[in-house]
């Protein structure tokens, strides 16, 4: 009996491998199981669901299980404790994880994938795909892609007397804008957000790069070189947010989207993506407006990059699997999905035909005709401005908010000093990150 036993272990261990394997790689019925990381939580994980859903009712051979994972931070922090081949198939990760996933290991180039299939991306947006794509390759897909633009309450502007395509234009303009909202009877005038994409954005804006060797694109960055540009920010940041018009709500974007969905507050700076959001919370008590950036200096050149998250396929050693999460990047990435997943969570669409799709332009037109100024900001944008990359960019933005937040509530603080301890700071974890990796 015990011999019988004996026998059965390497039999059994076999049988369970096998097991294991078929639950890794294959669905019910035999399909290409695919199991996908996102960072999609709320109304945003509703429509990505939908999305998922309807692909796997499009065919009969993939299969793709979305899992949410928490917010981009709680997802990037996961997959880094995962063992390379022991984690998702396809990962969403936010744009300033870029370098990390390159230098990782643990990905496959999207390049590859389309070069293979001679895969035409020229529909895509090109300055959407400018973001992911270094040295002419692109390592991963855009997905969930918004710009930064200034959301304003339109009936507080319009008592103002002010153009809505004036208003704005520089930050010396949102100076006297804000002052007038306050004048016209608003809580506050604005409330310019401590959020370091929005300086990263300034930075663009004035057409120069945050750091060297071509932001960041043409080899890894060594060091921080916007100093001057950097100052000119903060410099007209501290005039602004010393004012009595305006009001801070702490570092980030949250307090302030709150706040100004009461209709106390004039205008913010954030992301495209937010409108569906503030419309709501507004709840018809005002109209929400956008506006471009405000340019720093008024001869500013430059332009904006994309923000957001984009798609990159895992390196699993297994083909078959690579190959089905492949499939689904071109699906959900196709027009008419880009247009619906628009619709239902307020990004930017990253293919030009989908902004031209009848159920599109009735959208556009009716229903949130602003979203237009986020995508032409993109589309009018200088090539050039595609945005920096880094293997230390989230720990870059705490510092960067930490030291103007130092600013923003000691006025003994000076913007030389803030930069001064920004390009010193994000320096040594350069150096550190390089050196370690």
């Amino acid at each position: 009996m015990k011999k019988k036993m004996l026998w059965a272990l390497p039999v059994l261990a076999v049988l369970l491998a096998f097991s294991c394997s078929r639950s890794a790689g294959s669905g019910d019925g035999g399909k290409t199981k695919v199991i996908f990381w996102h960072a999609m939580g709320g109304r945003n994980g509703e429509a990505l669901e939908k999305l998922i859903t309807a692909f796997n009712a499009s065919q009969d051979a993939i299969e793709v299980e979305g899992q949410y994972q928490g917010n981009y931070d709680d997802a990037i922090t996961k997959l880094r404790a995962t063992p390379k081949g022991s984690g998702p198939d396809l990962m969403q990760l936010y744009d300033i994880g870029t370098r990390w996933a390159i230098d990782s290991g643990t990905t496959l180039k999207m390049q590859d994938f389309i070069d293979r299939d001679r895969y035409d991306i020229s529909d895509y947006e090109p300055n959407i795909l400018a973001y992911y794509t270094l040295d002419g390759e692109l390592y991963s897909m855009p997905f969930n892609c918004s710009s930064p633009v200034i959301v304003y309450n339109k009936e507080a502007l319009q008592k103002t007397g002010l153009d809505p395509q004036k208003a704005f234009a520089t930050m010396d303009d949102c100076l006297a804008t804000g002052r007038a909202l306050k004048a016209a009877g608003m809580e506050a005038g604005n409330s310019f957000t401590n959020y370091s994409w929005v300086f990263e954005q300034l930075v663009s804006i004035q057409d120069q790069d945050l750091l060297d060797n071509g932001n960041g694109r043409l080899g890894r960055a060594t060091e921080v070189i916007a100093s001057d540009a950097l100052l000119k920010i903060f410099t007209k940041l501290k005039t602004i947010v010393a004012d009595p018009s305006s009001r801070n709500f702490g570092k980030g974007t949250a307090e302030s989207k709150n706040q100004f969905a009461t209709g106390t507050v004039g205008y913010i700076l954030d992301s495209c993506s937010v409108y569906v959001d503030i419309s709501a919370a507004a709840g018809g008590k005002f109209s929400v407006g956008f506006a471009p950036v405000p340019k720093v200096n008024p001869g500013d050149t430059g332009g904006v990059s994309v923000g957001g998250g984009s798609l990159w396929l895992m390196d699993n050693g297994d083909s078959k699997r690579s190959d089905a999460a492949w499939e689904f990047v071109k699906f959900v990435t196709g027009a008419q999905q880009q247009g619906e997943w628009s619709i239902g969570t307020g990004y930017l669409p990253i293919r030009k035909s989908a902004v031209e799709l009848p159920f599109y332009q009735d959208y556009i037109n009716n229903v949130n005709p602003e979203l237009i100024v986020a995508i032409e900001a993109l589309r009018n944008s200088k090539p050039s401005c595609a945005g920096s990359v880094m293997g230390v960019f989230s720990k870059a933005r705490v510092i960067i908010e930490n030291e103007v937040e130092t600013m923003i509530n000691d006025r003994s603080v000076t913007p030389q000093s803030v930069v001064d301890k920004i390009v010193s700071q994000i320096n040594e974890e350069i150096t550190l990150y390089n050196r370690t990796n």
